[in-house]
């Protein structure tokens, strides 16, 4: 076989040619695993769904979705039967970017639970909020002392900052620092104000307040 001659003519068109071969066997893979990504997903949202409204990973539910703006909200029955509404709500003043959190109510308005879909904080730190904000309040867990946190790695005592079962509608979630009663995340502070916002959105999305939500007013009950 001939070499090709070393010129700017001939560089382009291997480069050309490579950059062709690339884009197909990219565009092939991304078809093979998009279905796949999909349906991964789409059992992480049902998994979460279930989770934040304390519903059997084995029990059949019916899942009804609708956006309202920008915000995905998830009506859920069994059987037939209305058990709680689940809102996607994502606040982008995190310390690392966006925080994406799933948020159950009961018919009253109670929160449920919650699920940190997504997020970008700090391993160790802002990334806690995941199991934070639903661990027991002070009043439960006896609190770790100092000497045992540096010696056997005990973690932070529960303080106040157990949001499950929490009504918003006797007031929006805050952290201490801004007058609230919430204890914020052991040096994530930031994180806290956004994940806090994130859970009061949803629940204005939820009673249906979405102007409020818009225009960061804070609903008057």
């Amino acid at each position: 076989m001939k070499k090709l001659e070393s010129s700017l003519k001939n560089m382009l068109l291997v480069l050309t040619l490579v950059s062709a071969v690339a884009a197909f066997l990219l565009a092939s893979v991304n078809k093979m695993t998009s279905s796949t990504i999909e349906k991964i997903n789409e059992e992480a949202l049902s998994a979460g769904i279930k989770s934040v409204l304390n519903v059997g990973a084995d029990e059949q539910i019916a899942v009804t979705e609708k956006e309202v703006d920008s915000y995905l909200v998830y009506e859920v029955t069994r059987e037939g039967n209305w058990i709680g509404t689940a809102v996607k709500s994502t606040d982008k003043s995190g310390f690392g970017g966006d925080i994406e959190v799933l948020v159950g109510f009961n018919e009253e308005g109670k929160i449920l639970g919650y699920e940190v879909l997504k997020h970008a904080e700090t391993p160790g730190l802002g990334a806690r909020a995941g199991e934070w904000f639903r661990t027991a309040t002070a009043g439960e867990v006896k609190k770790v002392g100092v000497l045992s946190k540096i010696f056997f790695g005990n973690p932070d005592p529960a303080g106040s900052h157990n949001i499950i079962g929490r009504d918003i509608a006797e007031g929006e979630l805050k952290v201490s620092k801004d007058g609230g009663d919430i204890d914020a995340i052991t040096a994530s502070t930031i994180t806290s104000r956004a994940f806090l916002n994130a859970v009061n959105n949803a629940y204005k999305v939820f009673k249906g307040n979405v102007s409020d939500v818009n225009s960061g007013a804070t609903t008057q009950q």
